[in-house]
């Protein structure tokens, strides 16, 4: 008997998801179920992200939230971001997209060290992956990456006396309204 796992192809992936009723992560042709977001992780990622998007309404960018997928085709991987932000209009596939400028991942004990190292190793092999926020759910302070121009990446740390500017959309998310009506105190 074969005890092997079963590979998917992504086209499989994404013909599954549409009628799943949990999310997966597709990491080289294998599922990997997605655990149910606690109630402040919904609220920090909904709060980020409709900051982005009130600021960038009249721009080419479209921030997207935990329901659309990222596919990394150089690692065959796709992930369901908290949230991304995509400024290029040729990325216009309804199920999932490519080119994020800008991706926040919402911190949880259990996604931590996911989010802090196999991701951003993903995520950086996309060429147009400027900038990565890590936000904690309990205590601060939010990591920030952002690639140099030699493409070196920088970690520098925010923290609630201060706004989070995003260099990459040459724009400032308050920390306060990142925060707002959470239960961090």
């Amino acid at each position: 008997m074969d005890d092997e796992p079963t590979t998917l192809t992504f086209l499989d992936y994404l013909e599954l998801e549409k009628t799943s009723s949990v999310r997966h992560d597709y990491i080289a042709g294998q599922l990997f179920e997605i655990e149910t977001l606690s109630p402040q992780h919904d609220r920090l990622a909904i709060n980020i992200g409709s900051g982005l998007y009130d600021r960038l309404r009249d721009t080419n960018c479209q921030v997207f939230t935990v329901e659309m997928k990222l596919w990394i085709p150089q690692a065959d991987v796709a992930y369901y971001p908290d949230v991304m932000v995509v400024c290029e209009p040729s990325d216009g596939h309804p199920q999932y997209k490519t080119q994020p400028r800008l991706i926040v991942e919402v911190l949880s004990s259990n996604t931590v060290a996911t989010d802090r190292q196999e991701k951003f190793l993903a995520y950086q092999t996309l060429p147009s992956f400027q900038e990565y926020i890590l936000v904690p759910q309990e205590k601060m302070p939010i990591e920030i990456y952002r690639k140099n121009p030699l493409g070196n990446w920088e970690k520098t740390l925010g923290n609630l006396g201060n706004d989070l500017y995003l260099e990459s959309l040459g724009l400032t998310l308050p920390l306060t309204e990142i925060y707002e009506d959470s239960l961090i105190e």
